[in-house]
């Protein structure tokens, strides 16, 4: 038979116990920013990985179509649009795709190299609630809710006849440092964004109104012309240092002024 004063030294004590959960509780303060940590980055990375597959495909594409970037009906000069002819069955035909289409243009890419929607979707976003076109198709000429469906901006392919004459490349020849898709350019959703207000060398917490919303306004992955994906928590990593969000004269959804002027579309909405 066990002795009583036996069975209460095998008990804990209440003091015991608050010091366990205390030790947890330190524990699990120490580890949880860790494991977000480590959840982010891949975010991150699955997020540049999509976006090197869209440089193999955009090769590819260009590759099939005389070294051309993706781009339905194009007319120098008329206005950008975005998400027009959702349920036409060819963006080329009448009734179609309106001209100079950006979302439409992502979209054909995708129809023509047979991408899974999901590649168009940046895995993590903490403001918007991204979902994959399942719909997604042949018979269709763009996104269901491009809003919704399409977490990446592309370099506009529609500029002005101004900015092919002095050089911007129409061609999939885009020189190694200039930038042709990234996570979606974060536009002028004021006050949570503004990518109009920002410049180079404001402080840090300045700098978010310029960041994607992609990944916490942390930074944004960035795809250069020679294929390599750069994480980047600025925007101002075009040719001259100039606003990849943005014309080189400070305006959005816009034709690029120049050779160098990389302008990255649609902006969030």
């Amino acid at each position: 038979m066990i002795h009583p004063s036996m069975q209460r030294k095998q008990a804990f004590t209440l003091i015991e116990v608050l010091v366990v959960i205390g030790i947890i509780g330190v524990l699990m303060a120490i580890l949880l920013p860790t494991i977000e940590h480590v959840r982010h980055q891949s975010y991150i990375t699955k997020c540049a990985s999509n976006l090197r597959q869209l440089a193999q495909a955009m090769t590819v594409y260009a590759g099939e179509n005389q070294n051309s970037f993706p781009r339905t009906i194009y007319i120098p000069g008329q206005p950008l649009v975005f998400g027009t002819g959702i349920t036409a069955p060819d963006p080329f035909a009448p009734g179609g795709v309106s001209p100079n289409d950006v979302t439409a243009a992502a979209y054909l890419l995708m129809q023509t190299e047979k991408l899974p929607p999901e590649m168009f979707i940046c895995p993590y976003n903490d403001e918007t609630s991204y979902s994959t076109d399942f719909a997604a198709s042949p018979a269709r000429s763009n996104f269901t809710d491009y809003t919704k469906n399409l977490a990446y901006s592309f370099a506009n392919p529609y500029p002005s006849t101004a900015a092919v004459d002095a050089g911007y490349p129409l061609k999939y020849s885009a020189r190694a440092d200039f930038p042709i898709a990234a996570d979606l350019n974060p536009g002028v959703h004021l006050p949570e964004s503004d990518i109009l207000s920002v410049r180079p060398g404001i402080s840090s917490n300045q700098m978010t109104k310029g960041l994607s919303l992609n990944h916490e306004r942390d930074g944004m992955n960035v795809l250069f012309g020679d294929g390599h994906v750069s994480w980047q928590t600025d925007p101002f990593c075009g040719p001259a240092g100039d606003n990849l969000f943005t014309t080189a004269d400070g305006k959005i959804n816009s034709s690029p002024t120049n050779g160098t002027d990389s302008i990255l579309l649609p902006a969030g909405q």
